[in-house]
């Protein structure tokens, strides 16, 4: 192999969905011809609505310093990468961005994600003419050490869900709003009254089941 190709593997990219279905990749930094992503094929992102046992939900704001949406609200969210799946991707980015400490703290968020990470559903949404597939996720944490990934994220703060719910739907944060987010919405509320019953019957023991 020569090193072009070897460099070629090397190299990170988007994975692309077309209606729904695996399609092709983007590599980052690849040149794609005018309209073609956009019309036909959407980038493929995951996203997660971080719990914690007030019902408050994680809410980011984006460092200044970023080429896209600086300064912007979000939940945790990104790409996703080199042949993952929508889960392994919401994992590695809920570990990045929040918990960029030493090893043991990234190996518990590891783990924590790992044992409460919920699947919802999943949305293809249009957003200046730009396609997106966006998984959806819901976990609790209780994990009292943050470490947020400074080059990524100014500041976080937790958000009652239904304030948050609101001002997604006012369009007060990154999060592209459509009517079939109000089932993501109650997925999570859902998700939520599981967890405080599951809590309660089990003395303590809270997980969120696939």
């Amino acid at each position: 192999m020569n090193q072009f190709k070897k460099g070629l593997r090397k190299r990170s990219f988007f994975k692309v969905f077309e209606q729904g279905k695996d399609g092709r990749k983007v590599y980052k930094g690849s040149i794609v011809p005018e309209g073609e992503l956009y019309s036909h094929y959407s980038l493929a992102t995951v996203s997660c609505f971080v719990l914690n046992k007030r019902g408050e939900v994680l809410v980011e704001k984006r460092s200044m310093n970023k080429k896209i949406a600086p300064g912007i609200l979000d939940i945790v969210s990104g790409h996703i990468d080199n042949n993952e799946t929508p889960t392994q991707a919401m994992i590695r980015e809920y570990v990045e961005e929040l918990h960029d400490g030493n090893q043991e703290e990234r190996e518990k968020a590891k783990n924590e994600a790992i044992e409460n990470l919920k699947k919802l559903g999943e949305l293809h949404l249009i957003c200046d003419k730009k396609g997106y597939y966006v998984q959806f996720y819901v976990m609790l944490t209780e994990l009292t050490t943050i470490t947020t990934q400074k080059e990524e994220i100014k500041n976080i703060e937790w958000i009652p869900m239904e304030e948050l719910f609101e001002m997604i739907r006012q369009g007060k944060t990154g999060i592209v709003y459509d009517k079939k987010l109000e089932i993501v919405f109650q997925q999570v509320r859902e998700t939520y009254q599981e967890i405080v019953k599951g809590k309660e019957e089990n003395s303590g023991t809270i997980r969120c089941f696939r």
